[in-house]
């Protein structure tokens, strides 16, 4: 069950991620300024965001196996607007359907974990299942873009239309939501969308859900920033790296991210409590440290610095996976999707500001188009994350209280 749906899950992925090494070329290709250029992204993460609620009450609805299914199909849509948009506009929809699809699936498969996984191992299990599909984003940035190079716009984008549906039906043939479940009929929740919007009223008067959304909302935009239309922008202006030393230190940040998952999804699941918080704090504090030494000092930095900055960013989409054990173990088993949809709402709307953001920003100082970007304005441009990082913190801190007298009346018996 679990094989099939992480198919589902590397290919919104690689879907989310289809604009990381081809930004400069889709500028290029529909003639876009750095806002247009954020625009893109800055849909596709808004949807994704704003469709998280009513995903994740689907999901209690209908179950994971058609959420995904469905999913995989809406993407392959909006992938072939991309590859046929003769305009800008019409290409800006098809990311923004592709977010709607790239909406219902993580939550899918973060619930099926939950359904097919012993209970102690969850935690584990969530974090691998992130860092796996992070395969998607290195399929982007080297076999999509080989296809790219070696064909064109159009097919390459086709491409990946013809593999989100046979995969929606790979999904529907082969996913069980339960391993109760002797058919491929999802038992609905007594009381049917009232109920399921019950759950969703229930998931929000826990404080776990909103502390989950905090981490997620803190953690995670930054690596986010640079994996999905940034980072090779900001490595080229600012350290003088070629794309192939842009791309082989983002995919670097992959296999980090690995390693990083292992170590947290081990510590979450052992100290549930004050471990979590603990990752919270460090990893943020980390990548706020690092990129303050980057922006002061001049580029471009030696190797080791760079590693230590890889190491900090790529630490924060493991830990944005805490924001899940927050929701699970703070939540009624029904109100699962609601909780999970909503606290993985906070990185792809914080996501969504960056992106929009440093677009704005580079607009601002008269960088329209990719020939533009230099040192300084990139520099300028990046610290649109200062002020979310603050606020993420002090929320946290705020709701961490209260999700901390939940969970010892969980654990500690």
């Amino acid at each position: 069950m679990w094989g099939v749906a992480m198919a589902g899950y590397v290919f919104a992925v690689t879907c989310r991620s289809s604009l990381s090494a081809t930004g400069i070329e889709a500028a290029h290709h529909f003639g876009t300024t750095s806002t247009a250029l954020s625009m893109f992204l800055y849909l596709q993460l808004f949807v994704y965001a704003i469709m998280q609620i009513p995903a994740g009450v689907l999901l209690d609805r209908f179950g994971a196996r058609k959420l995904i299914a469905t999913g995989g199909l809406f993407m392959a849509v909006g992938q072939a607007l991309m590859a046929i948009a003769p305009v800008t506009a019409l290409a800006i929809v098809g990311r923004g359907i592709v977010g709607m699809g790239d909406a219902m699936t993580f939550i899918s498969v973060i619930r099926l974990v939950s359904a097919w996984f012993p209970f102690r191992r969850v935690p584990l299990m969530n974090q691998l299942t992130s860092m796996l599909g992070g395969m998607g984003q290195i399929i982007s940035i080297y076999p999509f873009v080989w296809l790219l190079n070696l064909t064109n716009w159009q097919i390459a984008f086709l491409s990946l239309t013809g593999v989100g549906v046979c995969i929606a039906a790979a999904v529907l043939m082969g996913v069980r939501d339960d391993p109760r479940q002797t058919g491929r009929h999802h038992e609905r929740p007594q009381g049917g969308l009232r109920a399921a919007m019950g759950g969703l009223k229930a998931a929000l008067k826990t404080p776990g859900t909103f502390c989950g959304f905090w981490v997620h909302a803190t953690t995670w935009f930054s690596i986010n920033m640079m994996n999905q239309l940034w980072g090779f922008p900001f490595l080229l202006a600012v350290e003088h790296y070629s794309r192939e030393q842009a791309s082989a230190y983002l995919a670097i940040g992959m296999v980090i991210n690995v390693a990083w998952a292992l170590i947290m999804g081990r510590v979450a699941g052992i100290h549930p409590i004050h471990g979590r918080a603990a990752i919270v704090y460090i990893t943020v504090g980390a990548q706020m440290i690092c990129w303050t030494i980057l922006l002061l000092t001049p580029g471009p930095h030696p190797t080791w610095f760079m590693v230590l900055l890889l190491l900090a960013m790529s630490s924060g989409g493991p830990a944005s996976n805490i924001a899940f054990d927050f929701a699970r173990d703070t939540n009624n088993p029904t109100n699962l999707g609601a909780a999970t949809g909503f606290a993985n709402t906070g990185g792809f709307l914080s996501s969504a500001i960056v992106f929009l953001g440093v677009g704005m920003l580079l607009d601002a100082q008269g960088a329209t188009n990719p020939n533009l970007y230099t040192d300084h304005v990139m520099r300028v441009a990046v610290l649109i994350q200062y002020p979310l990082w603050i606020l993420g913190l002090t929320a946290f801190t705020i709701m961490l209280p209260r999700t901390i007298r939940i969970l010892r009346t969980r654990f500690d018996r």
